[in-house]
C-alpha cells in the first residue's frame, strides 16, 4: 500500500498473472430467440388470456356511470349500478 497526496492509504492491485488486458469478454450469442414483445411492452406469453381477465375498475366505473345516467341520475344507486356493471361486463367477456 502507498499513501496518496491526501494522506489516505491506497490499495494497489497486482497485475494479472497472464499479463493480458482486463477488458471484459463479449457475451455469448443467444441460443434461443428472445420473447416477442408487443406494443404494450409485455411479452405475449405473460399476458392473461381474455377468458381469465376480469374487467378493470375503470371499465366498471364507466359502465356504472352510464347506467346511472340511464336511471335518471338517482341518488343512492351507486352500489347497484356498480354491481350491475360488473355483471354486464363479465357476461360480455
Amino acid at each position: 500500500m502507498s499513501k496518496s497526496p491526501s494522506g489516505r492509504k491506497r490499495v494497489t492491485r497486482a497485475s494479472s498473472p497472464t499479463a493480458k488486458s482486463e477488458t471484459p469478454l463479449a457475451p455469448a450469442a443467444r441460443e434461443t430467440e428472445p420473447l416477442s414483445v408487443e406494443a404494450s411492452g409485455v411479452p405475449a406469453s405473460f399476458r392473461l388470456r381474455r377468458e381469465y381477465q376480469s374487467p378493470s375498475s375503470e371499465q366498471i366505473a364507466i359502465r356504472a356511470y352510464h347506467l346511472w345516467l340511464a336511471r335518471g341520475q338517482s341518488v343512492g344507486t351507486d352500489w347497484d349500478d356498480w354491481l350491475e356493471a360488473e355483471r354486464q361486463l363479465a357476461a360480455s367477456a
